[in-house]
């Protein structure tokens, strides 16, 4: 195997610098949403790690990202900003590696990092994906000596199946690699076995936490192969094309999560995501270990949203960084990304064409998306929680109307709130499909049925829909604040002081 050649600081360090102040700019111009406030409030609102393990009940994912946020939220701060900084720590740090470690020339990894993936969805978004992004690099290290490192490849593994379900689609891969690696090496079987050990306690565990959301849950995922027809199927498929072809529809409020191919026909989209997998099998065939690794996660993953219908940047992105991976491992067998000696005309060109197109359109998605974020608020939760500050309403008598807008409210307030929706105290949401009727209750049916709110003469309202609001015989409404033009689609808010009759 080819030995790991680290990139020299000095080529590095002015990249690296430039990398974490855009991203620390980028973090304090933007405002969580539900997403990020969810497993945030989960970590503040949970007494004990065994509490947060069953707050998470209906969230269908593993806990090692809620862990470190009932740490940081228990013993430093509850704050938002802490969370924000703690993942830009961790992105941070797979960047440095990335950068230092991984085997291509400067301008990819350049063009990579200044991507989507790593200026914004990656990096901004405060999720549990950056940390399993750091440690699937770390095993990318690890593997450059499989023989010396496998038991430290073991930990890490474990650590990725904790991180997130698609994790544990890269753990299988790691899996699979080790194996075809270990085939006809005896010195190596004891350590395969407890490298096998690991991954079959980690992978088993997430498998159990994922699966263990109960029936009245709003997620709804495919049993046995119910997902196994063209319409399934080709919406698992299409999701790779998103993965790498990222430009936004340029003319929409809501550019996050969405990609302009989707205005494509369905079965242009299929075809083109089959040429861009086997695109990208053409980087690998030469490394059987590297096509080993890469082929069962970017399977699972597409079996994962065909059973899901689950549809988002943050996920398709994991297509391109198990891509990376995959390119990374390939190294150690002598697979370059761009081949240098003399090949013929396309052999030569075409990866280069390939990459940097890919990389150019991810590096125009990046900046459109930070710009975007930049100039107008991702949520309205940070600035209608400031206005009440500001203005003392948040000591009065209040109340919140909207249960999925009401987590980054809590989040930025640093308190559990009144959920009109049922009238009880919360912060994060339980996906109830009790909890969330459709269509919602109307506004003022929830207002009259509060046995919290109707023993006050006068209360503030915080609501996400305007159009329900208006003086009656028993309520007079007065608005003292709106806040729209959020990115995500229901966290405008508007403030009333609402006074009983």
């Amino acid at each position: 195997m080819i030995k790991l050649q680290a990139t020299p600081f000095k080529h590095i360090l002015s990249i690296m610098l430039l990398y974490c102040i855009i991203s620390l700019v980028g973090m304090f111009h933007h405002e969580i949403f539900l997403e990020e406030a969810q497993q945030l409030t989960i970590g503040r609102d949970s007494n004990s790690i065994i509490d947060v393990f069953n707050n998470m009940l209906y969230e269908g994912h593993v806990t090692l990202w809620n862990t470190f946020l009932f740490f940081i939220t228990h013993y430093i701060s509850a704050r938002p900003v802490y969370m924000q900084l703690f993942h830009l720590l961790v992105i941070n740090s797979a960047v440095f590696i990335f950068l230092r470690y991984a085997p291509f020339n400067l301008p990819v990894k350049t063009l990579i990092i200044f991507g989507c993936y790593f200026l914004f969805v990656y990096s901004l978004i405060s999720r549990n994906y950056a940390l399993g992004i750091l440690l699937l690099f770390i095993c990318c290290i690890l593997m450059a000596n499989p023989a010396k490192r496998m038991i430290s490849i073991s930990f890490v593994v474990v650590l990725m199946c904790f991180t997130h379900l698609f994790y544990v689609f890269a753990a299988v891969g790691i899996f699979v690699y080790l194996l075809y690696y270990t085939i006809g090496k005896k010195a190596l079987y004891w350590r395969f076995a407890v490298f096998t050990c690991f991954f079959l306690f980690g992978s088993i565990c997430a498998f159990f936490q994922s699966r263990r959301i109960p029936a009245d849950s709003i997620v709804n995922v495919k049993p046995g192969l119910s997902w196994f027809n063209l319409h399934d199927l080709s919406f698992g498929i299409m999701n790779f094309a998103r993965g790498y072809i990222t430009i936004p529809p340029l003319r929409q409020q809501y550019f996050w999560d969405k990609q302009y191919i989707q205005h494509l026909s369905n079965a242009v989209t299929v075809i083109l995501a089959l040429l861009l997998f086997t695109a990208t099998l053409l980087f690998l065939y030469k490394s059987r270990k590297a096509l080993l690794f890469y082929i069962p996660p970017v399977v699972l993953l597409t079996v994962f949203f065909a059973m899901s219908g689950l549809a988002g940047s943050r996920y398709f992105g994991l297509f391109f960084i198990f891509f990376i991976a995959a390119l990374w491992l390939a190294y150690y067998d002598g697979v370059t990304i761009f081949p240098k000696r003399n090949v013929s005309f396309i052999k030569k060109w075409g990866p280069q064409v390939f990459i940097y197109l890919i990389l150019i359109n991810q590096l125009f998605t990046g900046v459109y998306m930070y710009a975007a974020d930049y100039k107008q608020p991702f949520s309205q939760a940070k600035n209608t929680i400031g206005y009440l500050k500001e203005n003392h309403l948040d000591t009065q008598p209040l109340a919140f109307d909207g249960y999925n807008a009401g987590p980054p409210l809590s989040a930025y307030l640093g308190r559990k709130i009144l959920y009109l929706d049922f009238d009880q105290y919360g912060s994060f949401c339980i996906w109830k499909r009790a909890y969330l009727p459709y269509p919602r209750r109307s506004l003022m049916d929830e207002i009259s049925s509060s046995r919290y709110i109707n023993s006050f003469k006068e209360f503030i309202l915080v609501t996400n829909r305007n159009n329900e609001v208006n003086n009656n015989a028993a309520y007079h409404f007065n608005k003292l604040a709106s806040f729209e033009g959020a990115v995500i689609q229901g966290e405008d808010y508007y403030v009333y002081r609402v006074t009983k009759k």
